[in-house]
């Protein structure tokens, strides 16, 4: 058996020091909505014991889909990755960058420089789309997070991604591994708003539903949810998770992960979730389990 933790949006904070001049663009308007709910939303106590949570289950891997800074602030990448090394080590811990970790050109690359060693395949290759392979499982990073002008939240595989992930789907599967592919912005036709879409997610399930893939995790709506894309044998599960740090004090769904227990073989999976998150009782304990495959 492989066990893959997913979680996602930690938007971790405080924010680090910034001047006036970080603030004369897209920034500004994310710092004002930051001060007036961001921060009483997203818990860093909550997020620390989510973290702790995650460790003492010690999964096989962990899948972190982005959204980890805010405003892309320079000062947000390092905590980030501190962030990423309380989860376990590089090789450990795959991880892809959310819209806030693309908030402006200028930090574009910045995940890849600061978090790259987590934004790795196999072959120590940091790019995308990347393989790790960890058991019976085999993890597909893909980035979707791109520069967007304000009020929006939108993403882009791209057409270099996307043509890579065909042949990749299609090799893990000649190698008999439980393809899980990670991208952050929602993936299937579930209704998200205009202005936070994934604006090539119809190219996209058309690769899936042309090679297949055992699952999908994404997060961004800050939700939990369950769909499907139609695959070449049986459908493809398109599994989200809201944010790992919302606490009592926000609006959204309190803060949770997804536990993946992944066995069988090739024509014959059997992959169980578990959603452990906190609780309006303070703790952190199982809210969901449910049968994928």
């Amino acid at each position: 058996m492989t066990v893959v933790a997913h979680l996602s949006d930690p938007h971790l904070g405080p924010l680090p020091s910034f001047s006036a001049l970080d603030l004369l663009s897209k920034r500004g308007l994310g710092a004002i909505n930051y001060m007036r709910r961001r921060r009483r939303w997203h818990d860093m106590k909550v997020l620390d014991m989510i973290v702790a949570d995650i460790v003492d289950e010690a999964p096989d891997a962990v899948a972190v889909t982005g959204d980890l800074t805010n405003l892309g602030l320079e000062g947000e990448f390092l905590p980030a990755a501190l962030f990423l090394g309380r989860l376990g080590p590089p090789e450990k811990v795959a991880a892809i960058p959310g819209n806030h970790d693309a908030y402006v050109r200028k930090v574009s690359g910045a995940p890849a420089r600061v978090w790259g060693a987590h934004m790795s395949g196999d072959d120590g290759r940091v790019g995308f789309p990347y393989v790790r392979r960890h058991g019976l499982v085999a993890l597909i990073g893909l980035s979707s997070a791109v520069a967007t002008y304000p009020l929006a939240a939108t993403g882009e595989v791209g057409a270099i991604q996307r043509d890579a992930l065909g042949p990749l789907l299609r090799s893990l599967k000649d190698e008999g591994l439980f393809r899980i592919v990670m991208v952050h912005h929602p993936v299937a036709e579930d209704g998200t708003p205009w202005l936070r879409r994934l604006r090539d997610a119809a190219a996209l399930r058309e690769i899936i539903a042309r090679e297949g893939a055992e699952l999908v995790l994404h997060g961004h709506n800050h939700e939990p949810a369950r769909a499907e894309i139609a695959g070449p044998e049986r459908p493809t599960p398109v599994v989200a998770v809201p944010s790992c740090s919302t606490g009592l004090l926000s609006h959204e769904p309190l803060a949770a992960y997804n536990l993946y227990h992944v066995a069988g073989e090739p024509g014959a999976w059997v992959c169980e979730g578990v959603t452990r998150g906190f609780t309006r009782e303070g703790e952190i304990a199982e809210t969901d389990r449910f049968r994928l495959a």
